[in-house]
């Protein structure tokens, strides 16, 4: 008797709490109305209150971040480490979100100093509280309760994609390329998920809503620096529609109010509809 495939299951747990910061690697994460807890809560932005990422400053790729207590310790080449508290206690105020106004509180004169030492730049270090409500923008198929994502609360990719892109690209690619949520292993074709539609991940299950459209910074590498890879073997072999597309952004299968529960690596991945057609790319 043939031996049964072995179940694909959810390999390593990721959230990057800094957006465009380092992530943290999780054995468990508890899920919310917004995703994965702290995932996406705090983000930098410059003095045109505009968010900065790896695009504009490559060096954000150093920036190490890890649980400390209710809050972050942040740490980078040449600089001191800076405790980030859960809850900040300065004023709120309102910045430009990629053409949307939302809200987020300053941190500390701490932060804001320590981050535009360590980017040469005006910067300001913001948290995103419990009662400022961000909405997935209009024209989505599905409404999303969000933090500061760009457009959807979980990201997946398959080992199996991340392997084959390690087999063309002349860069050797990592998860940290690629920042998603979610890994899955398994024995699957790579890029099978692009045709996913809905999945079941241990007891919780998922719409998959779009492919991710990649840009350059996933060219950035470990040592804060841009390339050209693995983004140009990307095009070559992946493009479609103008736009480059690897992992799959997703939404919990609940009422924004209702998405609750908690992923944990090892849980089983059940893909519970497939399309006849690629995710489409918003």
């Amino acid at each position: 008797m043939p031996t049964p495939p072995a179940p694909l299951t959810l390999s390593a747990l990721y959230i990057y709490p800094i957006k465009s910061a380092g992530g943290i690697q999780l054995d468990s994460s508890e899920v919310g109305p917004r995703g994965l807890h702290l995932d996406r809560r705090w983000m930098v932005i410059d003095q045109g209150r505009q968010p900065v990422t790896q695009r504009q400053f490559p060096r954000m790729r150093q920036l190490q971040v890890t649980l400390e207590g209710a809050g972050l310790r942040v740490e980078a080449p040449g600089m001191p480490r800076l405790h980030v508290p859960a809850q900040p206690q300065k004023e709120g105020q309102s910045i430009d979100f990629w053409g949307s106004e939302v809200g987020g509180t300053e941190v500390s004169d701490e932060a804001t100093a320590w981050f535009s030492d360590y980017l040469e730049n005006g910067c300001t270090l913001l948290h995103l509280p419990d009662d400022v409500e961000r909405w997935q923008p209009t024209g989505r198929p599905y409404r999303s309760l969000l933090a500061y994502v760009d457009g959807n609360p979980f990201n997946l990719i398959t080992a199996a994609s991340l392997a084959d892109v390690n087999t063309r690209s002349p860069r050797p690619v990592t998860v940290q390329d690629f920042r998603p949520n979610l890994l899955i292993g398994g024995d699957l074709p790579p890029y099978s998920e692009d045709c996913w539609r809905r999945i079941r991940i241990g007891g919780l299950h998922f719409e998959v809503v779009e492919s991710c459209a990649r840009c350059s910074m996933v060219n950035v590498t470990e040592e804060g620096r841009m390339s050209a890879e693995p983004l140009r073997t990307l095009t070559r072999t992946r493009q479609r529609d103008r736009k480059v597309p690897f992992g799959q952004n997703m939404v919990q299968d609940a009422p924004y109010e209702e998405r609750t529960g908690r992923l944990r690596v090892g849980d089983v991945l059940e893909v519970l509809e497939v399309g006849d057609t690629p995710n489409p790319m918003y």
